[in-house]
């Protein structure tokens, strides 16, 4: 392992649940999300060899954020480093867990904590002066059907934030903003898979509009 490389966390692909191995968000509380992810083997190893590793997959933090009956949505503008997803429009900040987010009791991961400061890290750093009423994890996302998809696994956040920053965010986003539920219907067709997902999902539980 060359240490020049930038090294993040992921999990072996064919070890996740059945009920991961097809296009899906699967709706999990913080104590399942753990145990499943531990339970199919943590693993440390460089990002570019990971990019091309369908056999693992990425863990990434995906935290949507929400103020009031609004949602945070944003374009990934082309200074972001994953190309595949310029000018897509995504309800969901977030990024790799690096080496440096990794906390540990003993010899093993502490992946709640890992996960916790990750989450901090990538959103202050995206949409810096974020204040949070309320945390909590809500599942796992697993896309099939793209090369993008193919090599990460999302553990999705919902955050409720007190207000909307009005600070400068990260080169990586543009357009951030609130928008309406039907505004983010609206943006379907240029919605990033992830996010697309979510909204269905939230659809079908709040039973509040077909998408």
């Amino acid at each position: 392992m060359q240490t020049d490389q930038k090294i993040i966390l992921a999990v072996p692909a064919d070890r996740l649940p059945s009920e991961l191995r097809r296009t899906t968000f699967l709706p999990l509380d913080a104590v399942r999300i753990m145990s499943v992810l531990q339970e199919a083997g943590l693993w440390l190893g460089p990002r570019p060899q990971l990019e091309e590793m369908p056999s693992f997959r990425q863990i990434i933090p995906y935290v949507v954020l929400t103020c009031a009956d609004k949602w945070v949505r944003y374009t990934r503008a082309p200074a972001g480093g994953e190309q595949r997803l310029h000018g897509r429009v995504s309800i969901g900040l977030g990024g790799h867990v690096d080496l440096p987010d990794v906390c540990t009791v003993g010899n093993s991961i502490d992946l709640l904590k890992t996960l916790d400061d990750a989450a901090e890290r990538e959103v202050q750093e995206e949409l810096p002066g974020v204040v949070c009423s309320s945390r909590r994890w809500a599942g796992l996302l697993v896309d099939n059907e793209s090369t993008v998809g193919m090599v990460h696994i999302g553990v999705v956040a919902i955050w409720e934030l007190e207000f909307m920053p009005n600070g400068p965010t990260e080169d990586a986003i543009s357009e951030a903003g609130l928008a309406s539920w039907a505004e983010l219907v609206e943006a379907g067709p240029r919605l990033e898979t992830w996010s697309s997902l979510l909204l269905k999902h939230f659809a079908i539980a709040d039973a509040r509009v077909k998408i």
